[in-house]
């Protein structure tokens, strides 16, 4: 394994740890190896795999962070779209009833569901404004004012949900702000990790040198210069009642390693967030079936396959999305 982003951290340490007990097993007892960090902090074995188990810890709170930022722009879906259904009733109500008033040439254009706040609420905000003069006017023939849409929504209950619907906005950069703390921790995390590693690559062939074995098996930091894989076809596809099921083509490069399945929870694929899933031989069935970020109805994942070569170059297929149906009430009996 090599580095070649985040999600190749935890493998790559998991590679460094075993050596690094190896090298310990190898040298006299009571005298394991012990590397010094650049602020002159020394660090065992045992606490880089505990280094490893805090930045592993921290790619969880990630996942989870974004868990929570999916819900709450779900929660924002859900509320533009009733406004957006109430959006509708008002203006069949001014079609049907004040086209010969000075309040039909006023009335607002309606947003579209995937607008943001901004261009999204501004339309609700006029079509509350209009609302309250109507109520102020003079009642057209079949009106009875103050005015109620079909559903029997008041102007005081539709501006409460523009409300609510603000709120829900601000949840949702506060979330956003603590998936961005969390990746922040992450990388410095990172960061301290490839420094031990790199002073580990660094300190084996002196004090190993009695044992060429262990220094010629250093692992790898950075990957062997060489060619990169072809990325292989992958698809990807609900499996109930709570599973992706992801299938792949093989890949025919004679320094196949394994095939990786890596993703992160949301709607898009990104490098940064995603961690490995799951990590298949050559010679297994090429699929892979996991839980991973499916954690409720409407929960949504980005995954990727990745062949990995034996020099640590990777290739990854085009990004899957698969999503977990939202939950559906019964009807009423």
């Amino acid at each position: 394994m090599a580095i070649t982003g985040p999600a190749s951290y935890i493998p790559t340490m998991n590679e460094f740890a075993a050596h690094w007990a190896l090298c310990n097993a190898a040298l006299p007892v009571g005298t394991p190896l012990i590397i010094r960090r650049l602020n002159n902090v020394a660090m065992t074995q045992v606490q880089f795999v505990t280094l490893r188990e805090t930045l592993q810890a921290q790619q969880n709170t990630i996942q989870s962070c974004l868990t929570a930022q999916q819900i709450a722009r779900g929660v924002i879906n859900l509320k533009k779209a009733a406004l957006l259904e109430q959006f509708a009733l008002f203006t069949s109500l001014l079609d049907g009833y004040f086209r010969n008033t000075e309040f039909y040439g006023a009335r607002p254009l309606a947003p579209g569901l995937g607008f943001g706040q901004e261009n999204f609420t501004r339309p609700l905000t006029d079509m509350m404004s209009l609302w309250e003069k109507i109520n102020g006017g003079p009642a057209p023939a079949g009106v009875t004012l103050p005015l109620l849409l079909p559903d029997t929504t008041a102007q005081s209950t539709f501006a409460s949900a523009v409300s609510s619907l603000q709120f829900s906005y601000a949840e949702e950069r506060r979330k956003a702000q603590e998936v961005a703390i969390a990746r922040a921790k992450r990388d410095l995390l990172m960061a301290q990790a490839y420094e031990v590693m790199k002073t580990y690559r660094e300190a084996v062939p002196a004090k190993l040198s009695a044992h060429p074995q262990l220094v010629s098996t250093l692992p790898r930091l950075t990957p062997v210069p060489g060619h990169t894989p072809e990325a292989v076809n992958a698809s990807a596809i609900f499996q109930a009642p709570e599973s992706s099921m992801v299938v792949y083509d093989e890949s025919n490069d004679g320094l196949l390693a394994r095939y990786e399945l890596r993703g992160h929870v949301g709607e898009e694929y990104h490098d940064e967030d995603a961690v490995v899933i799951a990590s298949n031989l050559p010679e297994a069935p090429r699929e892979f079936v996991t839980t991973f970020g499916l954690t409720q109805p409407g929960a949504q994942v980005a995954l990727k396959v990745y062949v990995i070569l034996t020099t640590g170059n990777e290739a990854g297929s085009a990004p899957m999305l698969v999503q977990r149906p939202s939950a559906v009430l019964p009807l009423a009996a």
